[in-house]
């Protein structure tokens, strides 16, 4: 099977006491497609989170029964991006049953 380009190999997750969700990760090339302004969308799809656009979107796999439970009941997420140590980009993505 070919490497899909929206997976994100790499990232992590953080969560607040009040169930706040970010995904951390390097700056996504596929993101760059999108416009600023959004707006962005989140999807689950049995054990990942497909999130962005409909044409430019991440894919972070292998993500924990916990964590897609906390995205669903919370119904937004927040995508961080890193370069060089620094956020370059922090978008947040609302649940949809597709997008």
């Amino acid at each position: 099977m070919p490497a899909n380009n929206s997976v994100v190999s790499e990232y992590e997750v953080f969560k607040n006491g009040r169930n706040a969700l970010a995904f951390f990760f390097y700056r996504h090339p596929t993101l760059d497609g999108n416009p600023e302004e959004g707006p962005f969308w989140f999807t689950i799809q049995e054990n990942r989170i497909v999130a962005g656009t409909e044409t430019n979107y991440a894919i972070f796999e292998d993500v924990s029964q916990t964590v897609l439970d906390t995205a669903r009941q919370r119904g937004v997420i927040m995508l961080v991006e890193f370069e060089n140590q620094q956020p370059v980009r922090c978008t947040p993505c609302y649940l949809s049953d597709n997008f």
